[in-house]
């Protein structure tokens, strides 16, 4: 089964070399009528420099197309018409390819084998699994072909295709958030991707990205959709809460906010607390909050930033009935120690004595 693990590395390389060797495949001249929608559109894109002197007039680049790629006036519109027409698609995977003068690519052989019809009526099997549970969106994202990736969420029949997970759990918006794929990330959002989904481990993408300190993702995932960026939507998208619930945890008792904390990404910390997440929330194993996670690592302006905050609990306690001061204390962190005490902070023994007074 092919395996992307959430930090890439030799597993997603693997994964790119199998799936370059796919598309190698797909650039073939000898077309099956059973060929997959991702071959179809990767196609359209190896158009070569001698069927430019068999293009029609009406083929030709003007500034008079139609804005509708598929209307009787223009039948073969170029890539670019094509992508206006869908939004947001990026075509630098293209000029990267040598394709700089984007109008004169057009889509003469994907339309002679596909009609609108076809199309429109069809897009489900644009969203079929392979053997490890991957559709073309998924791969499409692993592939870093941004642009196609792009064309699916726009024809997506609804948007629980958005949010199809693979054998290992992953959702395109995982992929994308592993991939580091800012743009995808907020298209997927924006057209209803399922932001909760988890995988494997119990990791939503917000997890990964507050865990590997992805922060302009982590803004993207946070980010409340805005009308403008829905009202062109062709489907309806569903009620989701956005920012997320933070208290969500994934199976090892871990939230967003204590991955972010144990990995010592502060401006990831600085953009929840703006967001008003609860520092005082547990991790589900041992009852720790962030504050006791940060006195254990010895991390001073990591203590710092918590203690700024007015909510934060200082003496808050474990399931054992640790407070931070005792850990600091326990794991040798003197510098830490210091400052908790200087602020007030208690023993556990204080902290009984205290409140049976």
């Amino acid at each position: 089964m092919t395996k992307l693990n959430d930090t890439g590395g030799k597993e997603a390389d693997f994964i790119r070399r199998k799936l370059s060797h796919l598309t190698c495949n797909m650039e073939g001249t000898h077309h099956t009528v059973k060929k997959s929608r991702l071959a179809m559109l990767t196609d359209a894109c190896q158009i070569s420099k001698e069927e430019g002197h068999r293009l029609r007039t009406d083929e030709s680049p003007s500034s008079e197309v139609t804005t509708d790629p598929f209307s009787a006036n223009d039948k073969y519109p170029s890539m670019t018409t094509l992508c206006d027409k869908l939004e947001s698609c990026d075509l630098s995977d293209l000029q990267s390819n040598g394709h700089q003068d984007l109008n004169s690519v057009n889509i003469n052989n994907l339309l002679q084998r596909t009609t609108q019809q076809d199309i429109l009526c069809n897009t489900e099997e644009m969203f079929e699994k392979d053997d490890d549970g991957d559709t073309p969106l998924h791969l499409a994202i692993i592939m870093e072909k941004l642009w196609l990736a792009s064309i699916f969420i726009k024809m997506a029949p609804a948007h629980k295709f958005l949010s199809i997970r693979n054998k290992l759990f992953q959702t395109p918006l995982h992929l994308a958030v592993i991939m580091r794929k800012m743009d995808i990330v907020r298209q997927l959002v924006c057209a209803g991707a399922n932001v909760t989904a988890v995988d494997k481990n119990g990791n939503t993408p917000l997890h990964i990205a507050c865990r590997d300190g992805f922060n302009e993702i982590a803004h993207h995932l946070l980010e409340p959709v805005r009308y403008s960026e829905i009202k062109c939507n062709p489907n309806d998208i569903p009620y989701q809460t956005i920012p997320q619930d933070f208290d969500i945890a994934n199976y090892d008792g871990l939230t967003c906010l204590h991955l972010a904390v144990m990995n010592r990404h502060v401006d990831i910390l600085q953009l929840l607390i703006e967001r008003d997440v609860d520092l005082n929330m547990i991790e589900r194993k041992a009852g720790r909050t962030v504050f006791h996670m940060a006195c254990i690592s010895g991390d001073v302006k990591l203590v710092r930033t918590l203690m700024n905050v007015r909510a934060c609990n200082i003496d808050a306690r474990t399931y054992s009935g640790y407070t931070p001061l005792d850990l600091a204390r326990d794991y040798n962190k003197d510098g830490v120690y210091t400052i908790l005490a200087a602020a007030g902070a208690k023993h556990s023994a204080e902290s009984v004595d205290s409140d049976s007074k």
